[in-house]
């Protein structure tokens, strides 16, 4: 091994090193969110469940949930240990852009890059997420450096690992299936190289077209549908803005309007520099030669799943940002190629290189250092020790209610009990916020009810469910409770109107409150209620 190239592995591994610490280092400091704890009730679900959602129609990412499933039965379930299955996918991703800058470019370029991806606070924070985004980052990555890997070798280990790395991406998450026309389409653009190996390729492509059957079966004729879907309308400006924002200053967003603006720029100048043949680094003719294509790649990686998930979404809302978190990579490695074009010999402009990417990096460290210390997702772990602090025995419950049976057992059915450990009622607004609660809440049983959906519209625009129906069903809920609690999260989604609050307020006593990160909660007792707190 040369003495430079020694020299490159080890700040590769002195990267990764960096990158292990910033993440394992404040891995909990945010209370699971309803996606993680979803996360986990889907990987306990019982096999046959957990193994027939790879043929469930609308079921997404059923290989994370197996892998989650025997990742917890070694490490436990606490938030650490289930983070930590996604630290591991997120430090992965480091070498491999590396590597893929360094094949495509220069391996300037490449350690740029992945000192970009290690620092980046969108891919610091979701590699603190019990989700599949960190690995489908680093099984994209795998997948297209595999694949350059077997057009320039035609060695069959490339290929296998590039079929392997893209099913297993597409069955972690649903919309990596677009690394499949990605795949296509840069095939086609490194023509140069795919004529030599077009029979293999094709091999490949028929490969990857059998493990992806049972998937395209209810895939395809849900994506021709007009249909609601939960998720907000778009146009192809505010997702790209959105994009920017996320991939330049994560989640905390701490100057993100300058932050996206200097990305787009930097990103742009990248491309530029790839059609233009604008000199960098280590530049040889024979690579000269080969950039524009290159750039030409990694823009159909970067626009290919945009475009793709903007045309679904005229038809059916599907745009979340995460889920295109494998196309962060061509978009760090463009801004990679605008800072080292800077670089050049006998030349001051590496200064302007150098300030650049001070602020990037500048920008980076002051939104990870945010994302750790502010509390962002939803606080259900402040909530639940909030309610528990408020445990006593209530006036004797008559009637049964029904009860959890674990925290761990969600999958169960409701069970009913005469009497539960903590008597007061929970109302739950979102419903689906019981199940965070559940996962910090320290008594075994409670009763609890789920606020009424009150969204549904008519063919004419009105509310299905009127006020009166819905203050009926809230007499039902409390009718045999003194004491009354309501958890709100997401609110709007479940009840715009906001009849449930309205109604226990207009009925009930309100005795206390306290307001967390996205949740409320509010404790009501009946009038005649005696000796509660």
């Amino acid at each position: 091994m040369s003495r430079t190239r020694s020299r490159y592995l080890a700040a590769i591994s002195l990267l990764a090193l960096g990158a292990f610490f910033v993440r394992a280092s404040s891995l909990d400091s945010q209370s699971l969110w309803r996606d993680e704890v979803d996360a986990l009730r889907f990987a306990i679900a019982p096999w046959t469940e957990v193994l027939s959602n790879f043929t469930r129609p609308g079921w997404n990412g059923p290989l994370y949930y197996l892998l989650l499933r025997g990742w917890i039965a070694f490490t436990g379930t606490s938030e650490y240990a289930m983070r930590f299955s996604s630290l591991i996918p997120g430090i992965l991703a480091i070498p491999l852009i590396y590597v893929l800058g360094r094949r495509l470019f220069n391996s300037p370029v490449g350690l740029l890059s992945a000192l970009l991806v290690t620092s980046s606070p969108y891919l610091v924070w979701y590699s603190q997420e019990v989700k599949m985004y960190s690995l489908v980052l680093a099984l994209g990555l795998l997948a297209i450096y595999s694949l350059r890997r077997a057009l320039e070798s035609g060695e069959w280990g490339w290929w296998l690992t590039q079929i392997a790395a893209t099913t297993a991406a597409f069955y972690s998450h649903i919309l990596a299936a677009l690394l499949i026309p990605v795949q296509v389409l840069v095939s086609l653009v490194w023509w140069s190289r795919t004529r030599e190996e077009w029979r293999r390729a094709l091999i490949s492509l028929a490969v990857l077209t059998l493990p992806y059957l049972p998937l395209v079966a209810w895939q395809a004729p849900l994506a021709l549908e007009t249909r609601e879907t939960g998720f907000t309308s778009y146009s192809l400006d505010q997702m790209i803005v959105i994009l920017l924002n996320g991939w330049s200053t994560g989640i905390a967003g701490w100057g993100s309007t300058w932050g996206a603006a200097l990305a787009a720029l930097l990103a742009a100048t990248g491309l530029f520099s790839q059609v233009s043949c604008l000199p960098l680094i280590s530049t040889e003719r024979a690579r000269r030669e080969e950039r524009p294509s290159d750039g030409l790649a990694l823009s159909i990686w970067l626009l290919t799943p945009l475009i793709s998930v903007w045309l679904i979404s005229l038809r059916q809302p599907l745009f979340t940002d995460r889920y295109l978190i494998w196309s962060t990579p061509p978009f760090y490695l463009l801004v990679a190629l605008a800072l080292t074009s800077f670089a050049r010999p006998k030349n001051w402009s590496w200064l302007v290189g150098a300030g650049l990417l001070i602020i990037v990096l500048a920008l980076n460290g002051i939104n990870v250092w945010r994302q750790a210390t502010t509390p962002i997702k939803s606080d259900f772990r402040a909530v639940a020790a909030y309610v528990a602090s408020h445990d006593e025995p209530p006036p004797p419950v008559e009637a049964p209610v029904a009860v959890k049976d674990s925290p761990f057992r969600w999958y169960l059915p409701v069970i009913m009990a005469e009497q539960s450990r903590f008597e007061d009622l929970i109302i739950f607004q979102i419903p689906y916020g019981r199940y965070a609660f559940d996962y910090y809440f320290p008594m075994e049983t409670y009763a609890w009810a789920e606020g009424p959906y009150t969204n549904h519209r008519a063919p004419d625009g009105g509310y299905q469910m009127s006020e009166q129906e819905a203050a009926w069903r809230m007499r039902e809920i409390t009718k045999d409770h003194k004491v009354i609690w309501l958890v709100a999260t997401e609110v709007g989604m479940w009840d715009e109107r906001n009849l449930v609050q309205r109604w226990l307020d207009e009925h009930l006593q309100r005795v206390s409150e306290a307001h967390f990160t996205r949740v409320d909660v509010y404790r009501y007792v009946h009038p005649d209620a005696q000796h509660v707190r």
